[in-house]
C-alpha cells in the first residue's frame, strides 16, 4: 500500500510531485520584487517617490500636525506667547532689581504674552523665517531631480548649497529640526536683547512712560516724576530717575497714576482776554472829529 501510495504521488496526478515541477520551472515561485524606476521612462518619477518616503523631521510632521488641527495650533501659539512674555520679563526687571517671578500669581503666568501685541509679531516672524530657511531643504526632498538641473545655474547653487554647513547637517538632526532649534535660540536672544536695551534707556535716559503716583487715600502726588515699568494682578512696578531706585507697590495702596500732561491741563486756568489799555483824553480829542 505504502507503496503504491508513493507511486500515485510520483505521477502526473500528484500534487507534490506537480509543484516540484513547477519549482524546477520556475512557475509559481515569486522573486525579490523589481523596482519601478528599472524600467525607462517612470525612472525619475520612482526616484521621487523614494526619496519622498524618508521618514519626515520631527518639525515638519508638527508643523503639518498643528495646520491640519487649528485648535490645537491656536493653543500651542497662544502657550509660546506666554513663554515669551515671562523670558523677556524675566530679563526687563532683572535690569532694576526686581525678583519679577517672586511678584506675579499663577493666572500672571497665563497672560504675560498678552500684556505686549509685539510678542504675536515676534512669535510670527520666528515661524516666517524658519519656513523660508528651511523650504530648499523640503523642495529638494520632493523634487530631488529637479533640483539637480536648477543647480546647474549658478543661482541654484545658492539656493540649494551642497555644503554641510548650509544644510544644518552638523547637528546630527535633520535640517528642518535643525533650522527650527537655531531660530528658536535666535528668538530668544533678540527679545532678550530688546528688552535689556530698552531697561538701558529707561534707566540711564529716564525714558518711558512718565507718570504722578497718588497713594490711596492722599490728594497730592508723590513728588517728583516716575516711570511706569509695567503692572502684574498684584503690584505696580515703578521706576524713579531721581532717587535711582525700582518700586513695587502693592494695588491697593495706589490711588491714582496721572500723567504729566493731564495734569498740566486740568491744572491751567482759562486764558483771560488781554485788558483794554485806556486812552489818553488828549488823544481821545485830538482824534475827535
Amino acid at each position: 500500500m505504502q507503496a503504491a501510495g508513493r507511486a500515485a504521488m510520483s505521477d502526473g496526478s500528484g500534487a507534490p510531485a506537480r509543484a516540484k515541477r513547477r519549482k524546477r520551472a520556475g512557475h509559481g515561485v515569486q522573486g525579490p520584487a523589481k523596482p519601478a524606476f528599472a524600467s525607462g521612462g517612470g525612472g525619475a518619477a520612482a526616484i521621487e517617490a523614494v526619496a519622498g518616503a524618508e521618514p519626515e523631521a520631527w518639525a515638519v510632521r508638527v508643523w503639518r500636525r498643528l495646520i491640519g488641527e487649528p485648535s490645537l495650533g491656536l493653543s500651542v501659539a497662544y502657550l509660546l506667547m506666554s513663554m515669551i512674555g515671562l523670558w523677556t520679563n524675566y530679563w526687563f526687571y532683572r535690569q532694576f532689581g526686581l525678583p519679577i517671578l517672586e511678584y506675579m500669581h499663577a493666572g500672571d503666568y497665563l497672560v504675560a504674552g498678552l500684556r505686549d501685541p509685539g510678542y504675536a509679531l515676534v512669535l510670527a516672524g520666528s515661524v516666517l523665517v524658519a519656513w523660508l530657511v528651511s523650504w530648499p531643504e523640503i523642495y529638494r526632498k520632493q523634487h530631488p531631480r529637479r533640483v539637480r538641473e536648477i543647480q546647474r545655474r549658478w543661482w541654484g547653487r545658492l539656493v540649494f548649497p551642497e555644503a554641510a554647513v548650509f544644510r544644518w547637517t552638523l547637528l546630527r538632526m535633520k535640517p528642518e529640526t535643525g533650522i527650527a532649534l537655531m531660530v528658536f535660540v535666535g528668538m530668544a536672544m533678540t527679545t532678550c536683547s530688546y528688552v535689556i536695551g530698552k531697561a538701558a534707556r529707561i534707566r540711564e535716559r529716564a525714558e518711558g512712560h512718565v507718570v504722578q503716583v497718588s497713594l490711596a487715600g492722599e490728594s497730592a502726588p508723590l513728588p517728583g516724576d516716575a516711570r511706569l515699568l509695567g503692572t502684574s494682578s498684584a503690584y505696580v512696578f515703578l521706576w524713579w530717575p531721581g532717587a535711582r531706585r525700582a518700586e513695587a507697590l502693592p494695588i491697593e495702596s495706589v490711588g491714582r497714576l496721572q500723567t504729566p500732561p493731564l495734569l498740566r491741563q486740568r491744572g491751567a486756568s482759562p486764558a483771560r482776554p488781554p485788558a483794554e489799555t485806556p486812552v489818553p483824553a488828549s488823544a481821545a480829542a485830538a482824534t475827535a472829529p
